[in-house]
């Protein structure tokens, strides 16, 4: 990913989530653990950088505005002991991993985990690398690198801003109220996204896309939307200049939009055309799903 002159090349095919600049690999372990809940408060000097990382709980990360610390709070359901919790400070950079122990042999439990969760209260700019292996991903109100990951859980964003990376392999994904450039990819789930970006590359595997470039979007690169299964719903601004590619494999298109026509395909599966004389290539592909665009 690559930002040049104002141009910002996006892949569709790859989040690189797997070798992001941030390694859990040298965590230390923590002390033996008991009770239900641990908490501690990492000082700052200056932007910081968290990588964290969660399985079998839910991760709620959230802005604690012009602090100058990170603060973490874990509650869990059974013994901490039953959790390998681990963490350490390099300067301004924090790491944090909090997974349950593997067990060996069958392991059956019937007690509910719905209860599990590590809170993170940051300040409002800094880089961060989120991934949740079985559990709810939220963030709130921060600005910044933003990495998150779920492999087993919905996400939720809101109020974020940056260059936003998302990735979810079975789970909703929300997002709301962000700005920036975003990619985002989900594999089993719905997308509904509201934002003003300037670039985006999104696409569903398995769920509905519903997206909304918000009023004062201007696409500065050329972006992507694609669904391998299901329907999209896109809504921009009836400002924007693009010049749109809209196709479906197996669908209907429905195009409200005053476009200046390139090609139109009688079948009705494929247009392309030029809104507001024309811009950034705006492309919209569904391959088992209808596609409907319209102006806010």
């Amino acid at each position: 990913m690559s930002v040049q002159s104002n141009r910002l090349s996006l892949s569709c095919s790859c989040v690189a989530f797997a070798a992001a600049t941030l390694s859990f690999a040298s965590l230390p372990a923590s002390a033996q653990l008991t009770g239900h809940d641990w908490q501690k408060t990492y000082s700052l000097s200056g932007t910081p950088t968290l990588a964290i990382e969660t399985g079998d709980s839910g991760l709620d990360i959230q802005s604690c505005g012009e602090c100058k610390e990170i603060r973490v709070q874990v509650h869990a359901t059974r013994d901490l002991n039953e959790y390998r919790l681990e963490e350490r400070q390099e300067g301004d950079h924090v790491f944090f991993s909090f997974k349950e122990k593997p067990h060996i042999g069958v392991h059956i439990n019937w007690r509910n985990e719905a209860g599990t969760k590590v809170t993170v209260e940051v300040p409002s700019h800094l880089d961060l690398e989120a991934k949740t292996s079985d559990g709810n991903l939220t963030a709130r109100e921060l600005t910044g690198k933003l990495q998150v990951h779920s492999g087993d859980g919905s996400v939720t964003l809101e109020d974020v801003h940056g260059d936003l990376h998302l990735g979810s392999s079975d789970g909703n994904v929300v997002i709301r109220r962000a700005t920036g450039t975003l990619e985002a990819r989900g594999s089993d789930g719905h997308m509904q996204i509201d934002g003003q970006f300037s670039a985006v590359q999104l696409h569903t595997s398995d769920g509905n896309l519903d997206f909304t470039l918000a009023s004062g979007s201007q696409l500065n690169a050329a972006s992507r939307i694609e669904s391998s299964d299901g329907q999209v719903v896109l809504h921009v601004p009836s400002t924007l200049a693009a010049d749109l590619d809209i196709s479906t494999s197996d669908g209907h298109l429905d195009c409200a939009l005053p476009l200046t026509m390139d090609h139109y395909d009688s079948s009705g599966n494929h247009l392309h055309g030029h809104l507001n004389g024309g811009g950034m290539p705006l492309s919209v592909h569904t391959s088992d799903g209808n596609v409907k665009i319209a102006a806010l």
